[in-house]
């Protein structure tokens, strides 16, 4: 749901940036990032949904492997998705209208919250998988995209 909140302030700051004389050697990407923005505050919406679907079934299954994987897919899809919101609103931070700024901080805040929630849910899971192959897999995955969020959060 933050990675969700962290893409419509994104695409508050697009909507606002584009058509401005100001931001005219920015404005196409702008209009191409507010569509992507718009797109995956869908995907997110919707990874929220199969998030809850997705614990159902761990408990449902009393933890069956088959649904401990899928519940730490999930979340791996939603970090991955959220590291795309969070490197769209550090661009519209930096050469996005200026007046909002602070909104686009706030998608930036949002988006890194999105990023380590998400990351925290996949290691949870991890100690219930028995396939080292794929916790090797999973673990890859997980430091790429921290990698990725601390490029952009760096203190």
């Amino acid at each position: 749901m933050a990675g969700a909140m962290a893409a419509g302030l994104v695409i508050k700051v697009c909507l606002l940036t584009i058509g401005k004389k100001k931001y005219a050697r920015v404005e196409k990407h702008f209009s191409q990032l507010n569509r992507q923005a718009g797109e995956l505050q869908k995907e997110l919406l919707q990874l929220v949904k199969e998030d809850e679907k997705a614990f159902l079934e761990v408990m449902k299954t009393k933890g069956s492997e088959k649904a401990v994987k899928r519940a730490a897919e999930v979340p791996l899809e939603t970090a991955e998705k959220s590291l795309t919101v969070l490197k769209m609103a550090a661009y519209a931070s930096e050469y996005g209208n200026q007046n909002l700024r602070s909104d686009a901080f706030c998608a930036i805040e949002l988006a890194t919250a999105s990023v380590y929630g998400a990351l925290e849910n996949v290691r949870a899971n991890l100690p219930f998988i028995e396939d080292e192959k794929y916790i090797g897999e999973l673990k890859n995955k997980v430091d790429q995209i921290l990698d990725g969020a601390e490029e952009l959060v760096k203190p």
